[in-house]
């Protein structure tokens, strides 16, 4: 404990003394050896960089840190031009060396994170030059600020309840004092701390007397194990403060802050100039969170009615494919997010969430989103709906009409289904017109990317009609379909026949002897000459020799020797004669016939 006198009002939440009054206060900061904030695993009250109680947490694995470098010393170090005081909205950039006595800010750390129901804030500087005394500023704003980083004129964009927490100590103190201001833009300028004009910075809060903050200066040199470099004493501060405690969050309302810097005052005293800074940086410090529901769907669109719970408002909503609802002011709280049942061929295929932030969480069950919701948190959800598509299966044979023995394959195209389908294709030919009976197989065959492979190649022997059919089998996108069996008639006609006629005939000849004595002996020869031989000439194409016995008619016994070349074909007869009888012979075609074929189709 130890007794601080400054010209500070004091301050209980929501109570101020006169503006010009002169107190004692008397601090109560948290020393290095005892507990962090109630609720809080940061070691924010010891200033020495490191964690010492396994399981706490330090800079090096803060919540949601955000870090703050300045500009190197020397003439391009910015800083705010001579006179500038906290009150003033309106600024000017210049460049150059910090005076001696001024602190030279080098960094500076945010972080924050929402646990046991409050939001929580750490802040740290550091400076180069080591001076006896540190009077900081952190200005933490709802909108962003100016590029201060530039010289000139600048106007700061401040808020309604914009926050300044100050941190001082002086003669090499280790507990510095922390305050609490806001910005306040209406009302009675009893509100200002220091000014007499609005706006400006009032209602201060002393933080260090009523157990909401705790905060160190290093003592010692210590390392800093972010940006790096050692730091002697009296060069690094840190602070932890209940932002909730602080009432800087009132029930019911939602609050966010988006940026935070660091700045510099020439001593203990609020109206002193305004020196040195670290330039903004965003942040991300919020008693309330955001909701995010985002809408896919698969192979279609459709509308998908919502309901919710918890005071979402609106408590109803619908999305279709690529919609998304965001609620973006949720406060601390229990929630949920319910898909009602879909439209009809429609399901659920998936529910998916995340959450940020410590405290907050989600779990997806079935079609409900159950939501934990803290300070600065984030649900993001996304319900994935899938519905299959019905595609249609159109059949072409290779040939409507064949001769028996011939072949036919079919060829199939799916239309109306995915571009990436798959499954299978089973063709089958039938021999009634409603696919149901003499089935034969002509194989199955992988669908790839929607496209179809032909069938197998059928031989149909018998005559008749045939209906060819290919069913679909579907996959996990595609529903299965079925060619209309009427819609592929393949007719097998008989084969065409001809009937060619060719006359054959087995020649038998008679030769009658006269003239000869009553004892005639010797012998008949019966010779049968091809068609063109006209002179029976050549070798006879049949000869049969028949033996006399006087005078008569003497025949040919033939009973193999088939005519059926096409033509005349000429017998010539000759008797040997004997001891009492002459030789004779018949001229050459005195006996003939003629052979002529016609062709009948």
């Amino acid at each position: 404990m130890r007794i601080l006198q400054t010209k500070y009002r004091r301050v209980r939440l929501g109570l101020s003394l006169a503006a010009t009054a002169t107190v004692v206060l008397t601090l109560a900061l948290v020393s290095p050896g005892l507990a962090n904030l109630p609720g809080s695993t940061f070691e924010g009250n010891d200033g020495n960089l490191v964690v010492n109680t396994t399981g706490n947490t330090d800079w090096a694995n803060a919540p949601n840190r955000v870090r703050g470098d300045d500009l190197p010393s020397g003439n391009t170090d910015n800083s705010f031009g001579q006179g500038t005081k906290e009150d003033d909205p309106n600024v000017s950039v210049v460049t150059g060396s910090i005076p001696p006595q001024k602190s030279n800010l080098t960094r500076f750390y945010v972080a924050n994170e929402f646990a046991s129901n409050s939001n929580l804030l750490y802040l740290a500087w550091e400076r180069s030059n080591v001076l006896g005394s540190a009077n900081m500023d952190f200005e933490i704003n709802k909108m962003a600020q100016p590029n201060l980083t530039t010289t000139g004129p600048k106007t700061l964009n401040r808020t309604a309840g914009d926050l300044l927490i100050t941190f001082d100590f002086t003669n090499g103190g280790g507990n510095p004092v922390l305050g609490l201001l806001k910005w306040v833009t209406s009302g009675s300028t009893s509100q200002c701390f220091s000014s007499n004009a609005l706006p400006c910075w009032g209602n201060r809060v002393d933080l260090s007397g009523l157990g909401e903050a705790e905060g160190a200066v290093n003592t010692v040199t210590v390392t800093d194990p972010i940006g790096g470099g050692t730091l002697p004493a009296l060069t690094f501060g840190e602070a932890a403060v209940n932002l909730t405690a602080a009432g800087v969050f009132p029930s019911g309302t939602c609050t966010a802050f988006g940026s935070a810097f660091l700045k510099s005052r020439s001593s203990a005293s609020f109206p002193a100039e305004v020196k040195d800074f670290v330039a903004p940086q965003p942040v991300n410090i919020s008693n309330c969170g955001t909701v995010t529901i985002h809408k896919v769907t698969e192979n279609g669109d459709a509308t998908f009615d919502y309901t919710t719970t918890g005071g979402l408002s609106p408590a109803t909503f619908t999305l279709s494919n690529g919609g998304t609802r965001t609620y973006s002011s949720v406060l601390a709280g229990s929630y949920s997010v319910t898909e009602s049942a879909p439209p009809a061929s429609w399901t659920l295929k998936s529910l998916n969430c995340t959450a940020n932030g410590q405290g907050t969480s989600v779990t997806p069950s079935a079609a409900t989103a159950s939501i934990t919701m803290a300070g600065g948190g984030t649900v993001e959800c996304t319900y994935t709906n899938h519905t299959n598509r019905s595609p249609s299966i159109a059949t072409t044979l290779s040939a409507e009409t064949i001769t028996v023995g011939g072949t036919v394959h079919d060829s199939a195209t799916l239309t109306g289904a995915t571009t990436d389908a798959g499954g299978t294709v089973t063709y089958t030919v039938y021999t009634n017109n409603t696919c149901t009976e003499n089935a034969q197989a002509a194989g199955t065959k992988t669908v790839t990317n929607g496209v179809v492979p032909d069938s197998d190649a059928v031989n149909f022997n018998t005559a008749g009609d045939y209906y060819w059919q290919a069913v679909y089998s579907g996959d996990a996108n595609n529903n299965s379909a079925t060619s209309v069996c009427t819609s592929e008639h393949l007719v097998v006609v008989k084969q065409n026949t001809a009937m060619t006629t060719a006359q054959n005939l087995i020649p038998n000849d008679d030769a009658t002897l006269s003239g000869a004595t009553g004892t005639a002996g010797g012998t008949v020869t019966f010779d049968l000459f091809i068609p063109g031989d006209t002179n029976c000439a050549g070798t006879p194409a049949y000869t049969q020799t028949v033996n006399v016995s006087g005078p008569g008619t003497y025949s040919t016994t033939n009973t193999n020797f088939i005519a059926s070349m096409e033509g005349t074909w000429r017998w010539k007869v000759s008797y040997s004669g004997d001891a009492n009888n002459q030789a004779s012979t018949s001229a050459c075609g005195v006996e003939q016939f003629t052979i002529d074929n016609d062709s009948t189709t």
